[in-house]
């Protein structure tokens, strides 16, 4: 065992030796055949890293919204955001800081808060052209009688750096603007701690107006909303059209709404709230208008659908309602996301990046919403198909009642228990669904129970006195009636009255159902057909249940058939199995 042990790793060694030498005698040819690779290029030298501006000077859009911030801090830093003055010509500290609160005052009184948000952030000043610029103006300002845009200016620091300044062209206009402005001069009249004392950065005073100026907005807005309803009222009454459908007077609907977010926003406008703040309370005045608008778009919908419904139910079109409120209900979902969209896209949100976003997040939401889409589907097959509509009396698997709504993912239907059953979409799509409001006719079904000591003409008297009854009813079908002696019950002989009644409502059919019953009452009773009660009767009796001769009559009968001489009464021999035909088989 040693010695194998020993030649095999002798083996190993000498293999692996091969394998080298190919490896290596393989390397010089194609170091032979291959030229070999160029040097690789120097490194080009590195550019010196420019340090950004603490100040966020660096593009336009920080330079201004520094300013304000500076500014709102009283922070004696808002100056540097100033283009140096011309030489020649010197300012004090103190009219400096003197010029950056009356630009402050401009800018919270006259600038628009969407102004702030569409100013580049591009270093270069780049916009929608991608040419870069050393000046740009940020328009939108009034002054008296003219445009006032803030130019901001591009110049080299003291470090040689370029930053962003705003110019003293703006700055040599803003005494005359400031001059012009009405709340600096009710600032004077109000008591100092309301103008001194600045929570948030904005002056007490303008905390209360903005949160007092709410409910006078409301107000405003449901008088407003209110005067253009009566308005609208008169039109219509002298066009001689039918008057609006009365509502409660104290109703804030969404025309309401709409007017007071307008009101409560140019009056926040007006009193000269802070820039910054403004650029975040635009938002929450974007997202009230648009829910209002939204909400004012549903009513619109809503009404116009409703009257498309009210047609297609006098028309008898119950399907074609069905899908018509569907069909609101998904553009009710189509209108929301609109919506939104262009919310998001006017607060400066990438909303090409979240819709291709949506791809995968789709795919994501497919998967783990399949019951979801199901019933969605489902839902559109029920009402394609006409299967059942709104208004129909049916039963869905063990389930009956009318069915009420069909709305995205259920069905709902209303019991005899006057409770609300929702059942998936897809679950009615795949269950047995019976409708009874095409059904044209109503079976009527019942089992007479008779007794047995009513004699066979007694019997055929008394079944055809039930059939003459039952065809001479005015609400049930002659050609499909029949009564029928159908078979010898335990304790009756049975009788089946089987009829169609031409009703299509079951109340209906309730009422001809027991009119006809009555008469089958009255029919047994005249006729004597005793109904036999399920009981069970004891006799005591010593007389023979068979007739003695008729017993021996078939006694009789029965010897003359054994008898093969005399000729009589003949039976065939019946075989184990009782086939007489299978005993002849086998004798032959």
């Amino acid at each position: 065992m040693k010695a194998l042990a020993k030649s095999f790793s002798t083996m190993q060694a000498r293999l692996l030796a091969l394998c080298l030498a190919g490896l290596v005698s393989g390397g010089f040819a194609s170091g032979q055949a291959l030229p070999t690779p160029p040097a690789a290029k120097p490194a080009a030298p590195s550019q010196p890293v420019i340090p950004s501006d603490p100040l966020g000077r660096d593009t336009p859009r920080g330079t201004l919204v520094g300013f304000v911030r500076a500014a709102q801090e009283e922070s004696q830093r808002a100056v540097e955001y100033f283009q140096p003055p011309p030489k020649g010509r010197h300012e004090t500290l103190a009219e400096e800081q003197e010029l950056a609160s009356q630009l402050f005052t401009v800018l919270n009184a006259k600038f628009p808060a969407s102004a702030l948000g569409s100013i580049t952030n591009d270093p270069d000043g780049r916009d929608d052209d991608q040419q870069p610029r050393d000046q740009i103006k940020v328009g939108g300002t009034r002054g008296l009688s003219e445009s006032f845009p803030i130019t901001l200016v591009r110049l080299p620091d003291a470090r040689g750096v370029k930053l962003w300044f705003i110019s003293r062209q703006t700055l040599d206009r803003v005494s005359e603007v400031y001059d012009s402005l009405r709340f600096p001069r009710l600032e004077k009249s109000l008591p100092g701690y309301l103008v001194k004392y600045r929570p948030l950065g904005m002056p007490v005073w303008q905390w209360i107006a903005v949160i007092l100026l709410a409910p006078v907005a409301m107000a405003l807005g449901w008088a407003l909303a209110l005067a253009g309803r009566a308005l609208w009222q008169l039109v219509r009454r002298l066009r001689g059209l039918p008057p609006l459908p009365p509502q409660p007077l104290r109703r804030f609907g969404p025309g309401a709404m709409l007017l007071a977010v307008i009101i409560h926003y140019s009056f926040v406008a007006a009193i000269g709230t802070s820039l910054l703040y403004r650029e975040y309370y635009q938002r929450l005045i974007l997202v009230l208008l648009a829910s209002a608008v939204y909400w004012a778009i549903l009513q619109v919908t809503h009404w116009v659908f409703r009257g498309i419904s009210q047609r297609l139910t006098e028309r008898g079109r119950l399907a074609e309602r069905s899908l018509v409120s569907l069909a609101r209900r998904v553009l009710d979902v189509l209108i929301f996301v609109a919506i939104a969209l262009a919310v998001l896209s006017s607060m400066q949100v990438n909303v090409t990046a979240a819709l291709a976003g949506l791809g995968i997040g789709g795919l994501a939401i497919g998967l783990g919403a399949q019951k979801t889409f199901e019933n969605l589907l489902g839902g559109i097959s029920i009402l394609t198909d006409k299967a059942v509509v709104v208004g129909d009396p049916c039963k869905i698997g063990d389930r009956a009642g009318t069915v009420e709504d069909i709305g995205l993912r259920s069905t709902k239907i209303r019991t005899e228990d006057r409770t609300i059953v929702s059942i998936p979409n897809g679950t009615v799509a795949t269950a047995t669904l019976e409708n009874f409001r095409y059904r044209d006719k109503i079976l009527f079904k019942q089992t007479l129970r008779l007794r047995y000591d009513l004699a066979p003409d007694h019997l055929r008297y008394v079944l055809a006195e039930l059939r003459d009854a039952l065809v001479h009813h005015a609400k049930v079908e002659e050609s499909t009636a029949r009564v029928r002696a159908m078979r010898f019950g335990e304790n009756a002989i049975e009788v089946e009255i089987y009829a169609y009644i031409l009703e299509r409502d079951y109340g209906a059919f309730l009422v001809a159902q027991e009119d006809l019953l009555l008469q089958v009452m009255e029919t047994l009773e005249r006729t004597g057909g005793a109904v036999a009660l399920p009981s069970q009767t004891t006799m005591v009796t010593q007389d023979a249940w068979v007739d003695p001769a008729k017993a021996a009559a078939a006694a009789k009968a029965v010897e003359k058939s054994r008898d093969p001489g005399v000729p009589g009464l003949k039976h065939p021999e019946l075989a184990p199995d009782g086939g007489a035909n299978a005993a002849n088989a086998k004798k032959s």
